[in-house]
């Protein structure tokens, strides 16, 4: 669990070992699947994929980068009085400390994928369902470089608590020499097999957007659920929970109304989606925008994109 590795007068950090290995894995696994899987219609070829998994590199590392200050922004804009006495060079350092967060990552690296895809004409859903077990896959390595820096722990848990881990006096965040919950750990070896569950999906079914549906339920599902037992408070809490929480619901919602509309009548999804929507008008004055899709028949596709590019113009 040490952060940094001594190689004779070299010191290098585990952390961006570790996310190096990662990105190495990911792409190696997107090479496996599009060499190997089954020839699906519309899957990207082996030039399209290089492309598409660059500009969704630059997409993830531009919004891992940029989430957090985002929210900080906010927070900080909120709480004007409160931080209006901090120097302007101290409150930027606060604001801008160099901090990587992963959902900032996905939200933009989805959005380049996206804009890529439909500039270059490629299919959206086939692309995606290729790089979701890749993607899987490398956070999953990605996590144990969480570990061993020491970011993103665990509550402090009992010291005979079979997944407790105690980090050492050189730990990055972590506090050291107190047993915290392995929370990295956990949700790496939960990646490692949605990972699986993901390429097998790929490659046995014939669904278009399958791996996409699942992605979406499943590691939004877990995450929500690992944020209440993550100690690292430094990682925004609004109201009751987490940004990340927030970010969850919004994946898991998209996830349930992307599957159920390829399995049912059209009467039935809107009624589902108005019960939906009656729900929601109880705590929310204004309804968020609510698309009916189908992978198969590909409805609500041109609606969505268009929503994502308002958002991303605005």
């Amino acid at each position: 669990m040490h952060p940094f590795i001594h190689i004779h007068e070299l010191t290098l950090p585990v952390y961006g070992l570790m996310m190096v290995t990662a990105a190495a894995i990911a792409c190696l696994a997107l090479w496996l699947l599009q060499r190997f899987g089954p020839q699906k219609p519309g899957r990207p070829s082996r030039s399209d994929i290089s492309l598409t998994a660059m500009m969704a590199g630059v997409g993830a590392l531009i919004g891992a980068a940029a989430l957090r200050p985002i929210m900080r922004i906010i927070e900080t804009a909120a709480g004007w009085e409160q931080y209006r006495q901090i120097p302007a060079g101290e409150l930027l350092g606060q604001i801008f400390n160099g901090e990587f967060v992963f959902y900032g990552g996905l939200l933009g690296g989805a959005a380049a994928l996206l804009l890529f895809c439909r500039r270059y004409k490629l299919a959206i859903l086939p692309t995606i369902d290729l790089f979701a077990p890749a993607l899987a896959l490398g956070h999953a390595v990605g996590r144990i470089g969480c570990h061993f820096a020491g970011c993103c722990y665990g509550v402090e848990v009992a010291h005979d608590h079979p997944f407790a881990i105690i980090y050492p006096p050189e730990s990055i965040g972590a506090p050291p020499g107190i047993p915290l919950l392995a929370a990295p750990l956990i949700e790496s070896a939960f990646l490692f097999l949605l990972a699986g569950l993901l390429a097998f999906v790929y490659i046995k079914s014939k669904k278009t957007g399958l791996c996409l549906a699942l992605y979406a339920l499943m590691y939004s599902a877990q995450r929500f659920v690992l944020e209440f037992y993550r100690g690292d408070l430094i990682r925004g809490t609004y109201g009751a929970i987490s940004t990340s929480q927030y970010i969850s619901m919004a994946l898991f919602v998209f996830g349930i109304v992307f599957t159920k509309c390829d399995k049912q009548s059209p009467g039935k999804t809107e009624a589902n989606i108005d019960i939906y929507r009656r729900t929601l008008s109880q705590w929310w004055e204004e309804m968020p925008p609510m698309f009916a899709t189908s992978s198969e028949k590909r409805q609500g596709r041109d609606e969505i994109l268009s929503f994502i590019g308002r958002c991303l113009g605005q």
